[in-house]
């Protein structure tokens, strides 16, 4: 954070205070509700800017997962795990799934934001039973 030349406002040290620890990959909505218990003023405009802005300066990483924009501080590369019946996003990291969506994948992708998504009807389970989906990649 402190080798990013930025102006760091009360709005995004909050945001990114929101962010820190938080591995739920959140929407714009979710960080705005988050932000707002200590920010009451704050609008949602200003937060997807702020947001944006953040991404666009690799503070945080923005993914779009089923066509909707979430966040997340986790700016290493890896995988995203989706439960098809909650719908909850996990980070998942392996080398070796990351070379092999390179050699299937387009390669102008960024292998960072690959998705994964369980095939099982009881939620995640084994890497050998999950299915790549096809998403436009950041």
């Amino acid at each position: 954070m402190e080798n990013a030349k930025i102006k760091y406002t009360n709005q995004r040290v909050e945001i990114l205070n929101f962010l820190k620890d938080n591995t739920t990959h959140p929407t714009v909505d979710e960080v705005y509700e988050g932000v707002r218990k200590k920010l009451t003023r704050i609008s949602k405009a200003t937060v997807y800017q702020n947001l944006k802005f953040l991404s666009e300066k690799g503070l945080i990483q923005e993914v779009n997962i089923k066509g909707v924009s979430r966040f997340e501080p986790n700016l290493d590369p890896h995988h995203h795990m989706i439960c098809k019946i909650c719908g909850k996003i996990i980070d998942f990291k392996s080398k070796e799934l990351t070379d092999y969506s390179l050699k299937i994948g387009d390669s102008k992708f960024n292998s960072s934001n690959r998705i994964l998504s369980s095939s099982s009807d009881r939620g995640f389970s084994s890497i050998a039973s999950l299915d790549f989906c096809t998403f436009s990649l950041l």
